[in-house]
């Protein structure tokens, strides 16, 4: 039988006050024993332990597979290396090196850029096989990281006796020297004859692949150290400038200008490659190495997959301000009608071996192989050298261009 309630609802319960003695004896009795007290505290110790072990585990296994990726990345960059940048032949055995006991310490590198079209003036004398019209000569101090770069003026006078196909300038050497399988043995010999200078390795580049590369990296920042005017007034000011391909070309091969010609058309390199430089060290890898598919397709070398690897990542450490650039001393000369740039002996040598015999002993000016006894026509000029991070700060080049 159902039961009523008054007002329809059953009445509330009514609830106990807590009893103070009870709430004490039930905690008593939960309280855990000594014995599992210790255990509790040992299996929280060890759960921690745990969860450190798979911390650490985690981690080192992260660490594993980039150091595996990062080994595949060297492989891949090896294969590719070897697949498409070693295209050139070895230098010839005859062709002087390193000093076995200075090997690893120091490389020395012959670095040309190939033009195989028309000259400045229009002219081809290099029947189609290329004329060396950049020559640097490089010596890399690994050991120490510091670097010293000799640009040979093109137009400089090689003596009689080395076959040249008549210009009897040094950038002709390449083409028309006794090799005909590998050219670049013609001009390794030259330096190594006339500089007594070692050349471990060479790298050369077609001068098209510059503007190309230069335009895959959505141009560069270069200082340009005065106003630099074609012959028909195209100018660019003095001042830093973003520029593409076709606009570096412009200036660093603009010489009409100059009184000093080709000695002066260096300089302005100078700020070119510096920028070069400061750009392949500060651009993000990723476009660094959107250039490599153009850079292989212009560029022979000696060097193994294995040697451009090591000396690629050493020069990812090397500071701008531990590069130093120079030319040769001399000046312009006239012979047969030829307007040259003759090397003077005792200036050179003292350049030579004050930045490029870090280990071996000084060679004297009258040991090297340079033609000599010269009248300079505008007089001897003064080789500019100057460390890479100097070039291009604000301000530089307002005393040239006034």
């Amino acid at each position: 039988m159902r039961e009523e309630y008054p007002h329809g609802r059953r009445p509330a319960q009514r609830r106990m006050p807590p009893q103070p003695h009870r709430q004490a004896e039930d905690a008593y009795y939960r309280r855990p024993a000594p014995q599992a007290e210790g255990q509790a505290k040992r299996q929280a110790a060890h759960r921690k332990q745990q969860k450190r072990r798979r911390m650490i585990r985690r981690i080192l296994t992260a660490l594993l597979c980039v150091v595996v990726l990062a080994a595949l990345v060297l492989l891949g960059l090896y294969i590719w290396l070897d697949n498409f940048v070693l295209k050139g032949d070895s230098l010839a055995g005859d062709v002087v090196n390193t000093a076995q006991e200075y090997q690893g310490d120091v490389v020395h590198l012959l670095v040309c850029g190939i033009d195989f079209d028309y000259d400045d003036d229009g002219r081809d004398y290099s029947d189609g096989l290329g004329m060396t019209d950049v020559i640097l000569y490089i010596s890399y101090d690994l050991k120490n990281q510091q670097m010293s770069i000799l640009q040979i003026p093109r137009d400089s006078y090689v003596g009689e006796s080395v076959n040249t196909g008549g210009t009897k300038k040094i950038n002709a050497v390449y083409s028309h020297g006794e090799d005909k399988n590998t050219h670049v043995n013609n001009l390794a010999r030259v330096i190594n004859e006339q500089f007594k200078l070692p050349v471990d390795h060479y790298v050369t580049i077609n001068m098209t692949a510059f503007k190309q590369i230069i335009n895959i990296l959505g141009g560069i920042e270069m200082y340009v150290p005065w106003d630099i005017v074609d012959d028909y007034g195209n100018t660019i000011p003095q001042g830093t400038h973003k520029m593409d391909g076709d606009t570096v070309e412009f200036v660093i091969r603009q010489r009409h200008q100059y009184a000093q010609g080709d000695i002066k058309r260096l300089e302005v390199q100078q700020y070119f490659y510096a920028a070069i430089f400061r750009t392949f060290l500060t651009f993000p890898k990723e476009d660094v190495i959107k250039t490599m598919p153009t850079v292989a397709k212009y560029t022979e070398t000696d060097m193994s997959a294995a040697d451009l690897i090591g000396i690629g990542l050493s020069f990812l450490n090397l500071d701008t301000s531990r590069i130093y650039m120079t030319k040769p001393g001399g000046g312009p000369i006239y012979i047969d009608g030829q307007s040259l740039f003759g090397i003077d002996r005792e200036q050179t040598a003292e350049i030579l071996n004050q930045y490029f015999r870090y280990y071996e002993d000084p060679v004297p000016a009258s040991e090297l192989g340079l033609p000599s006894g010269f009248t300079y026509t505008q007089g001897q000029i003064d080789p500019g050298g100057h460390y890479l991070g100097e070039l291009g700060a604000a301000g530089e080049g307002q005393n040239e261009a006034a």
